[in-house]
């Protein structure tokens, strides 16, 4: 059976309203480190996974052994993020939200956006902290939001073409966006009822938490 998850990694610890907005979801997974977030605020992960060596003795002792995955600990067969995703996939996980995957490092910031293509077609990702929402659009998307809310679009890798948008203050019709040529950054919701559509790319959504209510409501 299809199930969601909340995954908390070692970047910038999440807030605990942040966490508890998400502690419903049916398995909390923590990649390595990420599991001191979850301890500190009362929270028992259902599985600690990566190579393990930012787990600290304490928080190794207050989690069940059959709850420890040790993947690769002496290799290297990618980053813990990647490793927790992997195991997500395995228990059946089809959508999750990543916390503490942001933060001072932007080196991993980077690394972890690039996940969000390399797993779109098996898990439906959102990485998120305080200031910020983000997803990749698969194609197309609608949602509802609050009027004023600020969103970007950002092309993850190379060009994006055929980007066009219904509800926004600035529209785009079958518009190319590119790194370092042409942004979508800082636009803001005009209508209840928002639509982008994407010809070929990648494009992230990013929503400000920060503006409006920060929250938008996805449509079918």
């Amino acid at each position: 059976m299809p199930r969601s998850a909340l995954i908390v990694g070692n970047g910038e610890p999440p807030q605990r309203a942040l966490l508890e907005e998400f502690a419903g979801s049916d398995l909390l997974l923590c990649a390595d480190g990420g599991a001191h977030t979850a301890l500190r605020y009362g929270l028992q992960p259902d599985y600690i996974i990566g190579d393990l060596d930012s787990l600290d003795a304490e928080a190794s002792s207050a989690i069940p052994a059959e709850r420890l995955i040790a993947v690769d600990p002496e290799g290297d067969l990618g980053t813990d993020a990647q490793k927790v995703l992997d195991c997500a996939v395995e228990l059946d996980v089809t959508a999750a939200v990543l916390l503490g995957f942001t933060g001072r490092r932007v080196d991993h910031l980077l690394w972890n956006l690039s996940l969000l293509k390399t797993y779109h077609h098996r898990l439906a990702l959102r990485m998120i902290d305080a200031h910020c929402e983000i997803r990749l659009i698969d194609r197309r998307i609608r949602f509802h939001a609050a009027l004023g809310q600020k969103l970007s679009l950002c092309p993850l890798a190379g060009p994006v073409e055929g980007i066009s948008t219904t509800g926004l203050k600035w529209p785009l019709q079958a518009a190319v966006l590119a790194p370092g040529v042409r942004d979508g950054i800082s636009n803001e919701v005009v209508a209840p009822l928002v639509e982008i559509e994407v010809g070929s790319g990648d494009l992230l959504l990013c929503v400000q938490r920060d503006s409006a209510d920060g929250k938008i409501e996805i449509l079918p």
